[in-house]
């Protein structure tokens, strides 16, 4: 749509909707095939300003429908990229990120066992164990990122880019809600910042999810466009 309509629209253009939508692949168990989904999204810009709106959406909406019990998880593709790489498995970003991802679900025991099964070294096992069990607050847990990843560039902008917006959430009055958790990483590679996940009490796994991605517009033809958005 934005692609088609570039010239008609002002950007940074938003929109929101509302309808039934459809999984492409075979659902797990307990998912549907089709369902309803609310999606918000802005195009047009690389601010992380829109970022903290669709933090402030979540908390507005679920607050609204008296699902006060939530947690808005959040993480960086960049600071997840930047460990992969000191782990020496740069090749295998998706597969090992895919693992840690279900540490809240399976454990550190059948991540690491999973992890070996999959081919990726003990080497890198070992390095991985200290971040993946990370503990703390989340200014805590970015202390300890900054230490690990001073060496790479793309590991420090993604702390910096998770640090503007900690500080503008506890500006605003949302930082209760809201949670570091490096092992976050959602499954769409699509993904190039930012990343959010939203749990909540009464609820099998996450009941809202996003992030920022940058650059989808460009396999249709319009480079360059920032974006960012929730489901």
């Amino acid at each position: 749509y934005i692609v088609q309509h570039q010239n008609e629209l002002t950007f940074p253009f938003k929109r929101f909707q509302i309808q039934p939508v459809w999984r492409a692949d075979r659902p797990q168990k307990g998912r549907y095939r089709e369902f309803f989904q609310c999606d918000a999204d802005v195009v047009g810009s690389n601010s992380l300003l829109f970022e903290v709106e669709l933090i402030q959406i979540i908390s507005e909406v679920l607050n609204e429908l008296k699902l006060n019990d939530f947690v808005v998880q959040i993480n960086n593709r960049k600071i997840l990229a930047a460990i992969v790489q000191i782990s020496g498995e740069e090749k295998n970003f998706t597969l090992i990120t895919t693992i840690i991802d279900k540490l809240d679900k399976i454990g550190l025991e059948k991540v690491n066992e999973e992890l070996a099964s999959k081919g990726v070294s003990k080497d890198a096992i070992d390095k991985l164990q200290s971040i993946i069990q990370l503990k703390g607050s989340s200014h805590e847990k970015l202390s300890v990122l900054k230490e690990f990843l001073s060496e790479s560039q793309t590991g420090i902008k993604g702390i910096e880019e998770l640090e503007y917006i900690l500080n503008f959430i506890k500006d605003i009055d949302l930082e209760s809600s809201l949670e570091l958790d490096v092992t976050l990483a959602r499954g769409l590679n699509y993904y190039t910042g930012i990343i959010f996940e939203v749990i909540c009490d009464g609820f099998k796994g996450s009941i809202c999810g996003g992030g920022r991605y940058d650059g989808l517009t460009d396999q249709f033809g319009l480079k360059g466009v920032g974006a960012a958005g929730i489901s």
